[in-house]
């Protein structure tokens, strides 16, 4: 049980069920994805990209105020994998681009990762009643501004990345120019990213569920030549957005989102992990030394 679950039984009140969690979360996004049409639909005569934007704010700030409604800044996790998803099927349709081959690798790199991930959330979703440990640091460090800070931190900056990385699909959906060799890599760095991060996912989760040692950790399979192979994945999906946008038009604003990504695994996800995972395995600490942070490599002995 959650921290969280167990200070409601000492409360007196009742936790939520995965049933009724489930309940709440597909309502919100359903409310929120009817938030983002109506926004698109007002505004018909701005260009594709820019509705698609408008209305993935919109849906930000609705999220963020179910977050705030029901205490859990978790409502918007679920966003990263949606809005690409989404926003190329809408851009298939503004730019009749059904016959271009250019943009179904846009759209099939956009999809075969979105689900993978959803899939993988929906799988692994803790209830109303968990919330990430990284929000329950910044609640505590944040204390009364908290919720601004979510706003901020927990939102903001996570829809200037999920844009910035998706805008480059949009260019490739656009693109009526002829295939070339970036096609290709963008196809191949997907696909290699989406299969890293499942097999990544897969060995963490069977790892847990059966380690019985309190100070183990996961050092085997692709962990063993990564400490991060999942967030290699997650990176490598990025640039394979960003590469199919490159082949349709050479902006090195194409790269912004895949950058921002991959700083912010290298310079705030891993170290907060890390961190964590030394204060509580003090074995990690050699494996640290042994194994490489991102890309897989041949451990050190």
């Amino acid at each position: 049980m959650s921290e969280r679950a167990e200070r409601l039984r000492a409360e007196n009140k009742l936790p939520w069920t995965l049933g009724a969690s489930r309940a709440v979360y597909a309502a919100a996004y359903l409310a929120a994805g009817v938030v983002a049409a109506a926004t698109i639909f007002l505004l018909p005569s701005l260009a594709p990209t820019t509705r698609a934007i408008l209305g993935g704010a919109s849906a930000t700030v609705f999220l963020y105020g179910c977050g705030v409604l029901f205490k859990n800044s978790g409502f918007y996790d679920v966003y990263w994998s949606v809005f690409p998803m989404l926003a190329s099927l809408g851009w298939m349709n503004a730019y009749d681009a059904w016959s271009r081959p250019r943009a179904w690798i846009a759209l099939s790199l956009a999809t075969l990762w979105g689900v993978r991930l959803t899939t993988n959330w929906v799988k692994h979703f803790g209830g109303l009643d968990h919330e990430d440990w990284r929000y329950v640091d910044l609640r505590k460090k944040t204390g009364r501004y908290y919720q601004l800070a979510s706003f901020g931190a927990l939102h903001v900056f996570p829809f200037t990345l999920v844009t910035l990385g998706s805008l480059p699909l949009a260019a490739a959906i656009a693109s009526t120019s002829s295939m070339g060799a970036l096609d290709v890599v963008a196809l191949v760095v997907g696909v290699v990213a989406v299969a890293l991060e499942t097999i990544a996912d897969l060995q963490l989760h069977a790892f847990r569920r059966d380690n019985r040692d309190p100070r183990g950790f996961m050092q085997s399979g692709l962990w063993a030549y990564s400490r991060h192979p999942n967030y290699c994945g997650e990176a490598m999906a990025w640039w394979s957005f960003a590469i199919v946008g490159l082949a349709a038009t050479l902006s090195p604003w194409h790269v912004a989102g895949a950058l921002g990504v991959t700083a912010m695994i290298l310079f705030a996800s891993i170290p907060m992990a890390e961190e964590r995972a030394v204060a509580k395995r003090p074995a990690f600490a050699d494996y640290q030394r042994r194994v490489s942070r991102l890309l897989p490599w041949f451990p050190q002995r």
